[in-house]
């Protein structure tokens, strides 16, 4: 057997197909549970930003070079879906669970993009948002966990659909780190550290998940939620610090309080009578 052929069957071996189509599976159900429920309840917007974010960012190679039609079907399906994922957060936003969707999202996808220059194989911007895209895989699932979590303490765990969307995402995970165990078996040169990481921490979070729904048992949910907590208070510090400076236009219109919006209106206000002066 030729090095071609050995590359292109570790590429393209059992654990891949099941992995895409657990993946394909995972999204179709959660657009059916959301459409048939007509309801975003129990799901995080952050994760599916951050994974609109990361689709488009590795995608897009699509307009670099061909690809075979495997390959360019699902990454224009990825991207076709999250969007209808994101459009469902807006044709039901009334159901959108804000105050448990708390996980600073933007901080890891900054963190991330702050890394992948030094860590890229190559100087060039698709490489260094190809691997963007995959270290921050690695946590596009964290503000689910964390939004699952803070339901699960306030005493209104998530819908049965939106649990099962997660295991399928985790159990999709699972099958691509079993496909880099096979492709590093036939291919000793293999090497995609970035992938690794990002599976690795995924695997982490989604044994995590697992063990609390079947056994209530959680090592990383209190760590989670203290860290979601923690950074949440250093930004209501430096918002106490720095006042109106954090915050835009309109937000600072509404963090004047009553009784000082009064006093503003009061003191800037016509007479009622312009004869009541003189009388």
């Amino acid at each position: 057997m030729d090095i071609r052929s050995l590359n292109n069957n570790a590429a393209w071996n059992i654990f891949r197909y099941i992995g895409d189509y657990l993946h394909d599976a995972a999204v179709v159900f959660l657009l059916c549970h959301a459409c048939c429920r007509r309801s975003v309840a129990g799901l995080s917007l952050r994760t599916q930003c951050i994974y609109l974010t990361l689709y488009v960012s590795r995608y897009l190679d699509l307009l670099d070079h061909l690809q075979n039609a495997y390959l360019v079907f699902h990454k224009i399906y990825f991207i076709s879906t999250a969007l209808l994922a994101l459009l469902c957060f807006r044709c039901w936003r009334d159901t959108y669970q804000k105050d448990a969707d708390t996980c600073p999202a933007l901080s890891f996808a900054l963190l991330a993009l702050c890394l992948a220059p030094w860590s890229a194989a190559e100087d060039k911007t698709m490489e260094i948002l190809w691997t963007w895209s995959q270290s921050l895989e690695g946590f596009a699932m964290v503000p689910q966990y964390v939004c699952s979590y803070r339901n699960a303490v306030s005493g209104a765990p998530d819908p049965w659909g939106v649990s099962l969307w997660v295991c399928l995402m985790g159990t999709y995970r699972f099958f691509y780190i079993l496909n880099w165990l096979f492709k590093k078996s036939l291919m000793q040169h293999y090497w995609d550290p970035h992938s690794w990481f990002g599976g690795f921490v995924n695997l982490c979070f989604f044994t995590d998940y697992v063990l609390f729904l079947l056994f209530g048992i959680s090592c990383l949910r209190r760590a989670t939620l203290t860290v979601d907590d923690g950074l949440h208070a250093v930004g209501e510090d430096l918002r106490e610090r720095f006042g109106g400076c954090l915050l835009s236009p309109g937000q600072r219109y509404l963090e004047i309080a009553p009784t000082q919006a009064m006093e503003m209106n009061s003191a800037y206000a016509p007479p009622t009578t312009f004869g009541a002066a003189t009388e």
